[in-house]
C-alpha cells in the first residue's frame, strides 16, 4: 500500500530534491526520472526503486510508492508541465562490449544533443555507447527528458582515448566526424565493426582522436556550412548501420 507524504519538508523529499547535484548522484548511485513512459522503461530494467506520484499507480505495486501532493510534485520535478510522477532510479550499471556498431560521445556538451543522440542510438540498434568523461552527465534532467527512458535499453560505458585504443586493437575500424581531411560518409565501405565517433559541438572531436581514426568522414551538405552535432549523429547512424 501506497505511503502519504504532505510536508514538504519530508527528509524523503528534501534527499530527492539533493539528487539534482551531480555529485550527490554519484555518492547515493541514484537519480530521478520523470514521465510514464521512462518510468516505465526504468521498471522493465529492473533500475526503478520508488515513486512518488499524485495518484497511486496499479502498474508499480511491486515498487514502494508514495503518494504526494501537488506542492511537493512542483518541488522535486524539473518539468514545465509534470505528467504527476517522478521516478527514483538506481544509476546505470556498465556491462561488456557485445556489438560490433558502437557509438563514441567525445565531450559533447549540450545536455539536448547527448539525449537525442542517445535516443537515436537506440533507434538504429547502436547498443553499445561510450561517452568521454568530459561530456555532459546522462543523469542531467535534460539530458534525460531528451532520450525519452532510452538511456535504460542502452549499454552506457564511460570512455578515454584508452578505450578507443583497445577496441581499434580488437579489429574495429575507428571512424570519425570531421571536416580534416575527410571522405564522404556515403563512400566509405562497410566494414564488420566500426566505432562511429562524433564530437564537441563548436571543437569537434578532438586531435588525439583524430590521430588514431581509421578514417574521418563528411555528410555532404548545401547552403550551410555545417550541422547540429544531433542531427548529424542521426544522419550517420542511419547511413553506417547495415
Amino acid at each position: 500500500m501506497a505511503q502519504i507524504i504532505t510536508s514538504k519538508e519530508n527528509n524523503k523529499i528534501k534527499e530527492l530534491v539533493k539528487l539534482r547535484k551531480s555529485k550527490v548522484r554519484e555518492e547515493k548511485g541514484e537519480f530521478l526520472i520523470e514521465g510514464y513512459h521512462s518510468i516505465e522503461m526504468a521498471y522493465k530494467a529492473n533500475l526503478l526503486k520508488e515513486i512518488y506520484s499524485l495518484k497511486e499507480e496499479p502498474n508499480f505495486l511491486d515498487v514502494t510508492q508514495y503518494i504526494i501532493t501537488k506542492d511537493i510534485l512542483d518541488k522535486i520535478s524539473s518539468c514545465v508541465t509534470s505528467q504527476g510522477i517522478v521516478g527514483k532510479c538506481k544509476t546505470i550499471t556498465s556491462q561488456p562490449i557485445t556489438n560490433n556498431k558502437i557509438i563514441y560521445l567525445d565531450n559533447i556538451s549540450d545536455p539536448g544533443n547527448m539525449g537525442t543522440i542517445l535516443r537515436t542510438a537506440l533507434a538504429f540498434g547502436y547498443k553499445d555507447v561510450i561517452i568521454s568523461q568530459d561530456s555532459v552527465s546522462i543523469y542531467n534532467e535534460k539530458v534525460l527528458s531528451a532520450t525519452q527512458g532510452a538511456i535504460f535499453s542502452l549499454n552506457i560505458i564511460d570512455g578515454k582515448i584508452d578505450t578507443l585504443k583497445e577496441l581499434k586493437n580488437k579489429g574495429y575500424k575507428i571512424i570519425a566526424t570531421s571536416l580534416k581531411n575527410s571522405i564522404d560518409i556515403n563512400k566509405l565501405e562497410n566494414f564488420e565493426k566500426e566505432v562511429l565517433v562524433f564530437g564537441n559541438e563548436g571543437a569537434g572531436v578532438k586531435n588525439e582522436i583524430l590521430n588514431i581514426s581509421d578514417y574521418n568522414v563528411i555528410i555532404p551538405i548545401d547552403n550551410i556550412d555545417s550541422l547540429n552535432v544531433g542531427v548529424a549523429a542521426g544522419i550517420a547512424m542511419f547511413i553506417r548501420k547495415n
